[in-house]
């Protein structure tokens, strides 16, 4: 895989068989008065997923009750398999609520997480890194 720049400064992930552009965003909130225990060990754990199934450009920002995770995600990944492997392995570090988003973004750059980020109402540097 190659990283390129389009015209407009997006990221292009050229592969042998297609080329790409964005990413994607996993969110997950705790349950309602709860909070993110360990946030070391969240971020380990959210490291060894995107080691584990080679996520291009993984950015992890962790609030007290919410995590954020974007990356692009390879071809040949099918994203439920994903989903289920962060979900069971984020699972003793919270109450997680029963709902989640998982959906498309603009691009991976840091300038386009920040803006992404302050859609939510969360500020990129105040997430534990």
């Amino acid at each position: 895989m190659k990283k390129t720049f389009d015209k407009y400064g997006r990221t292009l992930y050229k592969f042998s068989h297609s080329v790409a552009q964005g990413g994607n965003v996993y969110i997950h909130k705790t349950a309602t008065g709860k909070t993110i225990i360990n946030k070391i060990g969240l971020r380990n754990a959210l490291d060894a997923v995107s080691k584990k199934f080679k996520l291009i450009d993984p950015t992890i920002k962790i609030y007290e009750t919410i995590i954020f995770f974007f990356f692009h995600v390879p071809n040949s990944l099918a994203p439920a398999k994903l989903i289920e492997s962060i979900q069971k392995n984020i699972s003793s570090f919270a109450e997680w609520d029963n709902e989640y988003v998982f959906t498309g973004v603009y691009d991976l750059q840091e300038k386009y997480i920040r803006k992404d980020l302050e859609k939510f109402g969360f500020d990129f540097g105040k997430g534990y890194k």
